[in-house]
């Protein structure tokens, strides 16, 4: 330990940055970024549906399929930072179903507005969360036992609450999955922005920058006086927000609520996590790339409905596809950049 550290206070001192920055030419620094396989394997889709299911990138189908994918970008963003903490958050679906719930519940039976109905959703979503994360970083349950019973909890509640009854989303929810800027929905837009600033916070501050340390390092963290159990408590909080966010918005595309809206995202959102190159082990995980998995699954889901595929089918090729990203994410892209970059100076 160097005469700075030992000088810098010890948070300041993990907050530092985890990796150094790559250098080396252009195609050095692509091939070590995280989301370089996903992008390849995304692009690989896409030409493989550009030969055989050419009608799947006609742009009626594309919008089709894009806003789902909004959806499920946002859902994975805090599914991202779970796993980079070691865990896992099983209960998306309760989540999902929870804020879509009290957004279309509120106005029809409480006479809110859709706004006030949009942050009860949200604060609710957000409650569930640290509710979840207090279990298991105070009380050490197990996450997926607490995330399962906490699903159960929330979807119980909302079929209680609800009574099994769909509602209407209000008309300014509608208004905006409606709208569009530069061709593309205003959802999609709201994705992006949640993506970027939520990239660019855990790159360039330092809490970001600890918290991937405490997920890669947590002994090492509590060593140099980080709050740990915080941290992890916190990535339950923004799953919690970001599930209840993508609820919102799924209502809102969709225009009413069910009590299983929800349901059908718990394994996307994992999937997309994983194919987007984060580990269960901890500390490795972008929001960028599993929103680029998510992209790269929906794609995949949208080429094999295209050709009218059975549902055997489609979840045979989404299998080989997912096998296919894992695939290309093990392949040492540094290395093949670093080559490339030699021939091509040659």
């Amino acid at each position: 330990m160097t005469l700075n550290q030992i000088k810098s206070p010890p948070e300041e001192r993990f907050g530092n940055r985890v990796e150094s920055q790559p250098s080396g030419s252009v195609w050095q620094r692509m091939g070590s970024k995280q989301w370089t396989p996903v992008v390849i394997a995304t692009v690989l889709v896409f030409v493989a549906s550009a030969i055989i299911a050419p009608r799947s990138l006609l742009q009626a189908s594309l919008l089709a399929m894009i806003v789902p994918t909004a959806v499920l970008a946002v859902a994975a963003i805090g599914q991202t930072l779970v796993v980079q903490q070691k865990g896992i958050d099983l209960a998306a679906p309760g989540y999902i179903t929870l804020a879509a719930t009290i957004t279309v519940f509120a106005p029809e039976r409480l006479g809110t507005s859709g706004a006030v109905s949009v942050g009860l959703a949200l604060v609710v979503s957000i409650l569930a969360g640290l509710l979840n994360g207090f279990f298991i970083a105070k009380l050490n349950v197990t996450p997926i036992i607490s995330s399962l019973a906490l699903n159960s909890l929330l979807l119980g509640g909302m079929w209680t609450v609800s009574a099994g009854s769909a509602f209407n989303a209000p008309s300014e929810l509608t208004w905006f999955a409606k709208n569009s800027l530069l061709g593309l929905p205003l959802i999609v837009w709201l994705a992006v922005l949640l993506v970027a600033a939520t990239a660019i916070f855990m790159s360039k501050s330092s809490t970001g920058r600890r918290f991937v340390g405490v997920g890669a390092n947590p002994s090492t963290a509590r060593a140099t006086g980080v709050k740990v159990d915080r941290y992890i408590a916190g990535s339950y909080v923004a799953s919690g927000f970001f599930a209840g966010l993508a609820g919102v918005l799924l209502v809102a595309y969709l225009g009413k609520s069910s009590i299983s809206i929800g349901t059908p995202y718990l394994f996307p959102i994992i999937t997309a996590v994983i194919v987007g190159g984060a580990v269960l082990s901890g500390g490795r995980g972008s929001v960028v790339s599993s929103a680029i998995a998510a992209l790269f699954l929906s794609q995949v889901v949208q080429m094999v409905l295209t050709l009218g595929a059975p549902e055997s089918v489609r979840l045979l090729v989404n299998a080989i596809a997912i096998a296919i990203a894992s695939t290309v994410r093990v392949v040492p892209w540094g290395n093949v950049f670093r080559r490339k970059n030699k021939t091509g100076t040659n």
